[in-house]
């Protein structure tokens, strides 16, 4: 049997381990909007650096959060212990049910299932691979930073729309907002009700365009300025949330759809609205995440309120085996490859190609703007961020494929690459 001191000096001269993809998540699936909500409050990146200590088991991570679900990506040689220090950061039990762990190309195949809007209640939303692709650039600006997941990310939010075509879902008006019309169209009896919008994002201003002319429109913000600008385009009314007391009497459905992270809509506020309008009922949509409405609200008499969790039914899109086989077939291919360009060593004449690419684009803007001796700093600036994006663009469908040959066809073609862009092969 091997002492304790053998495996200890085996393990000192093991070789690295490989960087691995792990996931820690929970989604309106697999975890209450309650208990989502207390998650939201502990997901943050301080916690998650201080349940690391010293020596994080992660060369990278990001927090993914969007009102269907809080993630933890990380890129680790260790997934278990990357996340057990994940749980630890967001205080959720071993025992815990509601929370899901994935790695490798599970994970990958989750993202971008993410992305392309499959896994979102509103099957198919397109709106969530800008949230994808923003994610990594919203970490503080303290935490220490790799390019892994930003890359891994972006990739993904490009696929994104190739999925979505696959599945049937291109050029579909699918969100969160369309699932909250649905609602107000099926369930609410009132021939050009009174619609209150609070809060003037996205999300609101799409649900309540879409019942513009079929509806008298209220637009509530904290920004009144805000609030007027999108009451015009929408030819309805604005008022400041000091007015809301006033809003609530007057609207027969209140779409709620802030940032704000206390409910903006008291027990006790409406309980006081409604003794202003008796015999009328009220229908609120909560597209909040944190909710806008206080859930003990749906308790009192003529109140009809849905939260985010319960338009699942008017938010599924139910896709045909076919085409749900064809994204699924694409999504395992991408998640591959996703994971395979981590481990850049895999890579490395493709790694190549980039750097000889990007002194060339170095070489030609110095040259540039060294006979624009009259340039601004500004003004060099955008010119040699125009050439990166340039030089991006032209590398990213190229390399993509690239990456997609065997290694021998590839290792030729980069060769031949490099010879014409006056590279070195390797």
């Amino acid at each position: 049997m091997a002492s304790e001191g053998d495996r200890a000096t085996r393990g000192a001269h093991a070789a690295p381990q490989a960087p691995k993809l792990v996931l820690v998540g929970a989604n309106h699936r697999s975890c209450p909007l309650d208990e989502r909500e207390a998650l939201l409050r502990r997901a943050t990146y301080p916690r998650l650096r201080a349940a690391a200590g010293p020596n994080p088991p992660w060369t990278d991570l990001v927090l993914l959060t969007t009102c269907n679900r809080i993630e933890v990506y990380a890129v680790t040689p260790n997934p278990s212990e990357a996340a057990r220090a994940v749980r630890k950061g967001l205080e959720i039990p071993d025992s815990s049910s509601s929370v899901y762990v994935l790695a490798g190309v599970e994970a990958a195949a989750h993202l971008l299932r993410v992305a392309a809007g499959l896994d979102s209640l509103a099957q198919g939303e397109a709106q969530v691979a800008d949230q994808v692709r923003k994610a990594s650039s919203l970490r503080p600006t303290t935490w220490r930073r790799s390019t892994l997941l930003a890359d891994l990310f972006e990739r993904t939010a490009r696929e994104a729309p190739r999925i979505r075509t696959l599945a049937g879902l291109d050029g579909k008006d699918i969100s969160a907002s369309h699932a909250a019309l649905r609602f107000i169209e099926t369930s609410v009896p009132v021939t050009h009700p009174t619609v209150a919008l609070l809060g003037t994002g996205k999300m609101a201003r799409i649900a309540a365009g879409s019942l513009r002319g079929r509806a008298r429109i209220l637009v509530a913000n904290r920004d009144a300025h805000r609030a007027r600008q999108v009451a015009k385009g929408l030819g309805g009314k604005a008022y400041g949330l000091d007015a809301l007391d006033a809003v609530l009497e007057a609207a027969d459905v209140v779409l709620a759809a802030t940032a704000t992270r206390k409910p903006l809509v008291s027990r006790a506020r409406l309980r006081r609205a409604l003794a202003r309008r008796p015999g009328r009922p009220i229908w609120f949509v909560d597209l909040g995440f944190p909710r806008n409405i206080d859930a003990a609200c749906r308790d009192l008499p003529g109140v009809t309120l849905v939260d985010i969790d319960a338009l699942a039914p008017w938010g599924a899109q139910p896709l045909p085996p076919a085409a749900l086989a064809r994204a699924e077939a694409r999504i395992h291919t991408e998640a591959e490859r996703l994971v395979d360009a981590l481990h850049p060593a895999s890579h490395t004449d493709i790694v190549i190609l980039r750097k000889t690419a990007e002194e060339i684009r170095r070489r030609e803007v110095d040259e540039a703007l060294s006979r624009l001796p009259a340039l601004s700093e500004s003004d060099r600036a955008v010119v040699d961020k125009l050439a990166t994006r340039l030089v991006n663009r032209f590398l990213h469908g190229p390399t993509e494929r690239l990456r997609s040959f065997p290694e021998a066809t590839r290792l030729e073609i980069v060769q031949e690459l490099l010879r014409g862009m006056g590279g070195t092969p390797r």
